[in-house]
């Protein structure tokens, strides 16, 4: 709650956005919880941005474990997405590559999401996201395989490094 808190302030900072941006965004979040700080004061303030020196640092089991489920919610969000509204290929009038890059503008119901599965592949850190992560993507890999859809290496989970 304590990332989602600064982001409040700060913005949801993505790899898609500015590269300043992005350059500045643990300044910019550190400042936001600064501000949080000085509004509710201490000793609640110090611990609120303790927590998230320590979520950002991923100093611990807890950290990493918050980390997994803020990422594993935006990949459950975008296959729910995908599942609800992405069309079958067949169906788009320009019947665009199986492979088409997410990043065009093309509506949702038109293409899959895959940057948030290819931004997200070496993502998971514990055992338990990585194995959610993993089924969840095969369950994608089926749904997109049956609307005519192709998933790429990219989009698949990648070995920890």
């Amino acid at each position: 709650v304590t990332h989602d808190l600064c982001e409040a302030l700060a913005g949801d900072i993505t790899p898609f956005c500015d590269p300043s941006a992005v350059a500045s965004k643990h300044d910019k979040e550190d400042q936001a919880m600064q501000a949080i700080r000085k509004v509710v004061g201490d000793p609640l303030g110090k611990e609120l941005h303790g927590l998230w020196a320590e979520y950002e640092a991923l100093a611990t089991v807890e950290a990493i474990y918050c980390k997994d489920i803020d990422k594993f919610e935006m990949v459950v969000q975008a296959y729910e997405y995908e599942k609800e509204h992405l069309k079958p290929r067949s169906e788009i009038a320009s019947n665009p590559s199986p492979l088409a890059s997410s990043a065009s503008s093309a509506p949702i119901s038109e293409e899959p999401l895959r940057s948030f599965y290819a931004t997200t592949n070496t993502t998971f850190k514990s055992p338990l996201f990585r194995r959610l992560d993993q089924e969840l993507r095969e369950r994608r890999e089926v749904l997109l395989t049956e609307r005519g859809w192709e998933v790429t290496d990219e989009e698949r989970q990648q070995p920890l490094k």
